[in-house]
């Protein structure tokens, strides 16, 4: 992308755009309708878009070396492969589904599978009852907690040593940093990273991705842009987005210096979406440092399939 301003590639009106990540093998863009439920993969070259229905909202996936995707459903963890279209039950959720669903997550870089929370309660809740629950690490067939309870998980991402892991909770409008062992998978050592006070009531600091300086660039959905902060936190700049829910950016491109954008259009009323095209569209504009590649999925890591 040779300008600096958000371009769109792709007019999708997704109900809730996530997760955005660049297939380095396959040269495609894929991510998420959250709310859909389905899996896309698009190619930004000729602006094809193809899309897998899935049974129950989907929070994130990653990719696996065989090809096929670990994605994280509200009904549990399964292994879904594009060529035959199989969904293969890898895990239960850590959480009652009436509950909660997954929502971001994505794997280490050593390949270990994180995911977080969403609190979305289907039906009434007793009193009292928790609305927050940990990011998890896939261990197995067992989750374990690797934060502490968040309401809304969002902005997980590991610096380009993999030794601080991000991650914030949108409805606190908070990011945390932890000190993060390679060997074991053992984050600790919780410090505030940056407090985002943007984004209305119902919005905050959203997806994240970290690029190949250490910075980390946070879509603030509810505020049309994204922010890029450096390893102290402070805000370095800010890149806005022609859409005011801007949920996840993703480095893509032979090169990974273009910057994928996806964004949700949920908030705004049915009735009138007709009048906000760009919302729920993917954007793409030349980052300001390259990134990284995704890390794949590796049960060797945290154990042998069941």
């Amino acid at each position: 992308m040779a300008s600096t301003h958000a371009q769109c590639v792709l007019h999708a009106q997704a109900l809730n755009g996530e997760c955005p990540r660049w297939n380095v093998r396959e040269r495609r863009l894929y991510w998420v309708d959250m709310r859909a439920p389905a899996l896309h993969r698009l190619d930004p070259v000729t602006g094809v878009d193809e899309s897998w229905q899935m049974p129950s909202w989907i929070g994130c996936y990653a990719f696996c070396d065989d090809g096929s995707l670990l994605v994280a459903l509200r009904t549990g963890l399964f292994r879904f492969d594009p060529s035959d279209l199989e969904l293969r039950f890898r895990a239960p959720p850590p959480y009652n589904p009436l509950r909660f669903c997954f929502n971001d997550g994505g794997c280490d870089r050593q390949g270990r599978f994180h995911v977080g929370p969403l609190h979305d309660p289907l039906t009434a809740e007793p009193e009292g009852a928790p609305d927050a629950a940990p990011v998890w690490r896939l261990e197995g067939s067992t989750w374990k907690a690797a934060t502490a309870p968040v309401t809304i998980a969002n902005g997980l991402a590991w610096s380009p040593d993999g030794r601080t892991l991000y991650h914030a909770d949108t409805a606190r409008k908070t990011i945390w940093a932890m000190a993060y062992d390679e060997v074991t998978g053992q984050a600790e050592a919780p410090r505030l990273f940056a407090r985002i006070e943007e984004g209305g009531e119902i919005g905050g600091p959203d997806g994240a991705a970290v690029d190949r300086d250490g910075f980390y660039i946070c879509a603030i959905f509810g505020e049309g842009c994204l922010l890029r902060l450096d390893p102290d936190g402070k805000v370095e700049r800010r890149i806005a987005v022609p859409a005011r829910y801007p949920t996840m950016p993703a480095f893509g491109g032979d090169d990974l210096a273009t910057l994928y954008v996806t964004t949700a259009s949920f908030p705004i009323p049915e009735q009138a979406r007709r009048g906000h095209p760009d919302d729920g569209a993917v954007f793409a504009l030349e980052a300001p440092v390259p990134g990284l590649p995704a890390s794949p999925y590796r049960p060797d890591v945290e154990g042998p399939f069941p």
